[in-house]
């Protein structure tokens, strides 16, 4: 039976990196169910602090020209709230967060009821996309015929989020009709305040990794970087991989090149890596170029902190990985588990300095394969059958 969705998330509808929400609506929208996306109303300071970004300009132009419902693709719409929110993720004092953001809700509720009535949908489901703020009330204010929870961040882990997430998501999660997460780590932490909380997995498009590019591409990619090299792509921040770890590997492994891909925080600029002749950082590169990075490393890694923020984070970047059939070395982490038949879990330095090569040793073309195979489970048809079925069983009978 198709539905009709109104989505929100955390995540601006024109970014310029992968967003699993974007996905997960173009696959929804795909089968025949209507997709409503409210994209994240603009903050007040924002609003005038970054009005020469692309995002900001957009939606100021979209709020003068009365554009505010834009369909993009079939069955697919994006709005732009006309509302302004306050800033409230610094305001020290509880009390007054609850009433600022009670307008904050007021406001967005608006916007989305406009939404609404603009399109034509009579009834609807709302799946908020791990935005507890602007989420918080919208169920009461809005009267969805089903409320879901989509969880994929620990948001009260990280020090941006530590002063509010923590004490007001789990009134959220206890709320919402149901729960959907995307490792067992969060389903498991949203079942303590609502029985309703399930496993979906996560969808993954890694088509882009499964062809090996041109060798003059792998080159020039590597150019100068002497083998074995144990490669990583993705945020390179010190919230989520261990630079002790790292350094650690990389010490006791002086004949082997360990090469970074991606934006560096400044804790990590500021490493003794830097100083180590055997680790190279290249920098940011254009997702064109990821494959022919790939597919020259000899092994690949994912060095992460043990912290709540790493511990129930889906690994996306380990997907593309396998899907370009290389072997992978992790820290053992609960969102791990699913990956452990394709994956060498450790824990240390040294049970890095042990896997790495023994990893390197072991690959063959049929564990290549069985990890392209592994990696192409993970799609957003799956994810999104999955939180349809999560739906099904919480749907009050007509």
């Amino acid at each position: 039976m198709p539905y009709n969705f109104v989505i929100f998330s955390l995540s601006p509808w024109n970014i310029n990196y992968g967003a699993n929400i974007k996905d997960l609506s173009y696959e929804l929208a795909k089968h025949n169910h209507r997709v409503l996306y409210i994209d994240t109303p603009l903050k007040r300071k924002d609003r005038w602090l970054k009005r020469d970004k692309p995002f900001v300009k957009e939606v100021e132009e979209r709020i003068k020209s009365g554009n505010l419902l834009k369909q993009v693709g079939e069955n697919l719409w994006h709005y732009i709230p006309q509302e302004i929110l306050e800033s409230v993720n610094q305001v020290k004092s509880a009390s007054l967060f609850n009433l600022v953001n009670g307008v904050n809700n007021k406001r967005f509720s608006k916007s989305i009821l406009r939404a609404v009535k603009q399109i034509g949908f009579d009834e609807f489901i709302i799946i908020n996309d791990n935005e507890v703020y602007n989420g918080l009330t919208i169920k009461e204010l809005v009267k969805p015929s089903l409320y879901v929870y989509y969880l994929r961040d620990k948001l009260s882990a990280m020090k941006y989020w530590k002063l509010h997430v923590g004490r007001v998501e789990p009134s959220l999660i206890q709320s919402a009709d149901v729960v959907v997460a995307n490792s067992e780590y969060l389903s498991d932490y949203a079942a303590e305040f609502n029985k309703h909380s399930y496993y979906v997995g996560q969808g993954c498009d890694v088509t882009h990794f499964l062809t090996r590019p041109p060798q003059t591409d792998i080159d020039a990619m590597l150019k100068d970087i002497p083998g074995p090299i144990v490669g990583y792509m993705g945020a390179i921040n010190a919230e989520r991989l261990d630079i002790s770890l790292i350094e650690g590997i990389a010490t006791k492994m002086p004949d082997y090149s360990f090469v970074f891909i991606g934006i560096e925080d400044e804790t990590f600029k500021q490493s003794a890596l830097h100083q180590l002749k055997n680790v190279y950082f290249l920098g940011k590169k254009d997702f064109s170029e990821l494959p022919a990075f790939l597919y020259g490393v000899d092994v690949t890694i994912n060095p992460q902190a043990m912290n709540e923020i790493t511990i129930g984070n889906y690994p996306r970047k380990v997907d593309e990985y396998l899907a370009a059939g290389k072997p992978v070395v992790a820290t053992k982490t609960h969102a791990m588990n699913p990956f452990r038949e394709h994956v060498y879990l450790g824990e240390s330095v040294d049970d890095y300095v042990t896997l790495i090569p023994k990893a390197i040793a072991e690959n063959n073309a049929a564990k290549a394969a069985a990890r392209r195979d592994f990696a192409l489970e993970h799609t957003w048809k799956k994810n999104a059958e999955l939180i349809l079925e999560a739906i099904e069983k919480v749907k009050p009978a007509k």
